[in-house]
């Protein structure tokens, strides 16, 4: 999880004394110099879970200016205090009640999802314990506030949640000690970025801090098969998630890739003891799949030109495939595990490993037009491109994705991109579907700023017939990105007559808000790609925009920023180079 630095993974003996441990297994020289018999090391799940509490909380002292003095929790109520959570659905448009729909076009089947809507909801939980450094009146009431926001928002009515609040009652994760800090710390840290409240944002690193105590304690104090998968995984996806709402600076936060690995590393303990495999690895493929993304996101959100697959100038640090060592023992359990279903999806993680690696590459060189080295990073790009090609042209029967329209002006235009919406089978294929989207449109990115670069190079690998291809696909993965969003974020401006359209796709995903995330930076990559038409732009950095303001994700934006610099003048052509390509260094 998250920590003070980087994590030492010496012997016990060795981190004790503070020297250098060769960790030679099965004793390391340092023990053998001594004469001592070497503990051992640690394991991935332990360096994961491990209690940095006491340092996480010195180093927010020191930050906050408040002496480093020991805890005086200033305990208030022990009475348990029920939370209300009510949002209220606006009167739905004087349209047919529910209108039919048109099919159009492509790949999956259906069946159901949820609505928004909460009611009245108890949680069985102690008044929480309240820090010194804010005002214990303050804090009672933000908290209960922060818990329904995080209810309401980040959980009734997205898919594979509940779409009122009552059946919420029945979970155990709602009522947990692990799981209730940390929502209060998320929706703490959403409400002081729509309120710009600092206040509530001290208090939510408070709450932060308890969380990764209660879900550290509790991994460490249980065998592997004891431990509730549902509340552990829901914590960690909050924890990630506290990471993407609160923000740091104008990059969007690490820190939540350290929550996925911690996750992933979770479910492989997990998996061989589980009754019901098929949820855990559905949640160990898509952790897989996020962590891909944020490698790919992390080496452009760094980069001077995070809107360009190739830099003008080399970024050495980039120059690796940026994926964590245990990534492949992930990888190998999730093959071996997969049912029919399940196939497709590992067979796409391949392809997108070699996009981020091959991203790296080039954002780590320096090619000159004419060069072999020019054209051989092209053919690779091409090859790969086939690869993508051939997988899309492989799925179909619960890999099919079918496009609807309803008529003309039923769904609010500014949460439905031009009135169409997907049905797929459930919210699971529904994700693998955009990241195999997000990863294509960044390839035929970079093959399009190939040719636009290295002309010389390009010109016999490429021919116009085949950019204009690569273009036109470039553009249908788009639009499919735009027109999956509401099947994965619930637009507020959407109402119950329209959600039952959405809820054809069931759920599959397990956890609702684990994609949101992942959908920021598939957004991001369909808003910046070459040559859209601009109102593809406008209408995605409105969806970004929108989530920072109704759900306070700092992440949204800052994305939202990077996809202002590419939306062209009004009069400016539809098709062609966006104007970013020419701002950025290219001749």
């Amino acid at each position: 999880m998250v920590y003070c630095g980087k994590a030492s993974q010496g012997c016990q003996n060795c981190r004790t004394r503070r020297i250098k441990c060769d960790k030679v297994r099965p004793q390391c020289a340092q023990c053998i110099r001594v004469g001592k018999p070497c503990p051992g090391y640690r394991d991935q799940l332990s360096l994961m879970f491990r209690d940095e509490s006491s340092k996480v909380i010195k180093r927010a002292h020191q930050q906050w200016g408040v002496p480093d003095t020991s805890e005086q929790g200033e305990g208030s109520g022990s009475s348990p205090t029920p939370s209300t959570s009510s949002s209220s659905s606006a009167t739905s448009p004087t349209s047919t009640s529910t209108a039919s729909p048109i099919s159009i076009r492509r790949r999956l089947a259906a069946s159901q999802s949820p609505q928004s809507a909460s009611s009245a909801i108890t949680f069985k939980r102690e008044a929480p314990e309240l820090g010194y450094r804010v005002p214990t009146e303050i804090s009672i009431n933000a908290v209960d506030r922060a818990i329904q926001f995080y209810i309401e928002h980040y959980v009734i009515g997205l898919p594979d949640e509940p779409k009122v609040g009552q059946e919420l009652q029945g979970r155990p994760w709602v009522h947990s000690a692990v799981t209730r800090e940390i929502m209060a710390a998320v929706g703490l840290a959403s409400l002081s970025n729509i309120n710009g409240d600092k206040k509530l944002s001290t208090l939510s690193k408070q709450h932060y801090g308890r969380a990764l105590h209660n879900i550290s304690s509790s991994i460490m104090a249980r065998h592997v098969p004891e431990l509730d998968l549902d509340v552990i995984l829901r914590a960690v996806v909050m924890m990630a998630m506290y990471e993407v709402v609160r923000g740091r600076d104008e990059k969007p936060a690490p820190g939540a890739r350290t929550h996925i690995m911690g996750g992933a590393a979770i479910l492989t303990s997990f998996l061989p003891f589980h009754q019901s495999q098929s949820e855990g690895l559905r949640g160990l493929l898509q952790l897989c799949f996020s962590m891909i993304a944020s490698t790919q996101g992390a080496f452009q959100y760094t980069s001077p030109e995070p809107n360009n697959m190739i830099p003008s100038r080399p970024e050495p640090q980039t120059g690796e495939g940026g994926l964590p060592p245990p990534f492949q023992q992930w990888l190998s359990m999730g093959a071996n595990m997969a049912t029919p279903k399940e196939i497709p999806s590992t067979e796409l993680i391949l392809p997108v490993v070699e996009l981020v690696k091959l991203s790296g590459y080039v954002r780590s060189q320096h090619f000159i037009d004419g060069q072999q080295a020019t054209t051989d990073m092209i053919g690779t790009a091409l090859a790969l491109d086939a690869q993508f090609g051939a997988w899309e042209d492989r799925q179909d029967g619960p890999w099919t994705v079918i496009e609807e329209q309803v008529s003309d002006n039923f769904f609010p235009p500014d949460a439905v991109f031009e009135g169409r919406y997907h049905i797929y089978t459930d919210m699971y294929f529904a994700r693998i579907w955009n990241h195999y989207r997000w990863a294509r449109i960044m390839l035929s990115q970079l093959l399009i700023e190939s040719v636009q670069r290295f002309p010389s190079s390009s010109s016999s690998l490429i021919s116009d017939k085949k950019i204009q291809q690569i273009q036109d696909c470039l553009v249908r993965l788009v639009r499919d990105t735009l027109i999956s969003i509401p099947t994965h974020y619930r637009h507020p401006n959407l109402q119950p007559e329209h959600l039952e359209h959405f809820d054809k796709t069931q759920g599959g995903a397990v956890i609702g808000i684990a994609g949101i995330p992942t959908l920021l930076f598939e957004i991001k990559v369909a808003g910046v790609a070459p040559g859209i038409p601009r109102h593809y732009r406008t209408w995605a950095m409105g969806i970004l925009e929108t989530i920072w303001a109704k759900m306070g994700m700092y992440q949204s934006k800052v994305l939202s920023g990077m996809l202002a610099k590419t939306i062209e003048p009004e009069g400016s052509p539809e098709r062609g180079s966006p104007v970013w390509i020419k701002e950025e260094g290219y001749p």
